[in-house]
């Protein structure tokens, strides 16, 4: 990534690490990025991306769900960074059943599915996902699962598609300055790469607690 970034990232962190009043909570860092120049309404400049943090998320870790049958549901269950796994059953009871649906889509981050029940999992939680700007994702054969989930868990998404910004959990307050730094730098990185004028087409960047103003990263186009 831009090491001439990543300095002013600290800096960012440090200045709002210590704006707003002291909470009860520890409480999230967020990162702010508004682009320019580039037009959202055209479906091949929307960006979707699964960003793997490098110090993870803190005491905020993703949270997973698992869609499965039966003998991948059972495997899942031996995974304790799994929050829940729903089977064919329960998956079909959410059919048609829009609160339980977007309930269960709020919950969790990132759907792990069965590849034979995409079609199904699509059908009951596809509209409740793509309002939050989630989706499923199919297991892949093969895949170590445990190694998968360890590695979401660390992870954000970035979904940008009609308004011009990308917006994310880079951590918590109480991680050390320069983990925050390059967990923003991380993501950062992986969005310029998608613009061919990579930071001229960033407007700005800021980062902030959830419960204070933002602090404005400085840098160089």
């Amino acid at each position: 990534m831009l090491k001439s970034v990543e300095a002013s990232i600290v800096e960012a962190v440090e200045k709002a690490k210590n704006l707003g009043k002291p909470r009860k909570f520890k409480q999230s860092i967020e990162l702010i990025i508004n682009i320019k120049g580039i037009d959202f309404k055209k479906p091949e400049n929307r960006i979707y991306e699964v960003i793997e943090l490098p110090h993870g998320c803190g005491n905020k870790p993703s949270k997973i769900c698992v869609i499965a049958s039966p003998a991948l549901a059972a495997e899942a269950r031996k995974i304790p960074e799994i929050d829940r796994v729903i089977e064919r059953e329960e998956l079909e009871a959410l059919t048609g059943n829009k609160r339980l649906a977007k309930k269960v889509a709020s919950k969790y981050d990132f759907f792990l599915v069965d590849p034979t029940l995409m079609g199904l999992a699509a059908k009951a939680l596809g509209a409740a996902l793509g309002g939050r700007g989630k989706r499923p994702q199919p297991i892949p054969q093969g895949v170590d699962l445990a190694g998968l989930v360890k590695s979401l868990k660390k992870s954000i998404i970035i979904n940008v598609r009609k308004n011009p910004q990308a917006m994310c959990l880079i951590g918590t307050e109480d991680m050390d300055s320069r983990q925050l730094a390059e967990n923003a730098a991380a993501v950062i990185s992986k969005i310029v790469d998608k613009f061919e004028k990579r930071l001229k087409n960033v407007q700005s960047i800021y980062v902030k607690k959830t419960m204070a103003e933002p602090v404005k990263v400085e840098f160089a186009e």
